[in-house]
């Protein structure tokens, strides 16, 4: 008796895992809707389940990506900030960095019909810029992590499958896993 109800509790937890897993990769839907779910489905109900299926997977991928770039982002301005004030950036900046900040901000002024970025001009370089920041100035981050090729490695890495992801590719299972192990470890070493 013990064994038949031992044998079906375990069904039952291996189901409602598999349930779970259709439901994030977009191959079953979700039982209940919200509002939002229900205005995409009626919004999408034309388009292929290949390309609906694909967009659920990828917000997985997507939020990593936006967890990732806002941290190594943050991390940058508040370890230059300590050492400089608030005047940081125009200190460390390399001139081709100082020049995208400048393009940009003066493409969003003849476009303010667009809302803009965040103010701060961190928020107008390219991913690998940052990269960059901590490489040129390794001194300042040397005691916050463990070596400047751990760094470099991670975040170049992470460049790769943000360039997927931001071009609206689907990422691999495997570029999941990396960005997955990337983002966990710079959480681990850096908080």
């Amino acid at each position: 008796m013990s064994r038949d109800l031992s044998d079906f509790m375990f069904r039952g937890l291996i189901t409602s895992h598999a349930v779970r897993d259709m439901e994030a990769t977009g191959r079953l839907r979700p039982k209940r809707a919200d509002p939002t779910q229900r205005d995409d489905a009626e919004l999408f109900s034309s388009v292929s389940e290949a390309i609906r299926s694909g967009s659920v997977y990828m917000q997985r991928c997507y939020r990593l990506l936006f967890v990732l770039e806002n941290l190594v982002r943050e991390f940058v301005q508040d370890v230059l900030q300590e050492k400089d004030g608030p005047e940081w950036f125009e200190r460390r900046a390399s001139q081709p960095m100082m020049k995208k900040v400048d393009d940009r901000r003066e493409t969003e002024t003849r476009n303010q019909w667009h809302a803009g970025r965040n103010t701060h001009p961190v928020n107008y370089v390219d991913f690998g810029d940052l990269g960059l920041l901590i490489q040129n100035h390794w001194a300042e981050f040397r005691d916050l992590l463990p070596t400047q090729a751990w760094a470099v490695s991670r975040l170049s890495d992470a460049e790769r499958t943000r360039n997927v992801i931001a071009h609206t590719n689907r990422l691999s299972s495997e570029e999941l896993a990396r960005l997955e192990l990337i983002v966990s470890d710079w959480i681990k070493q850096v908080g």
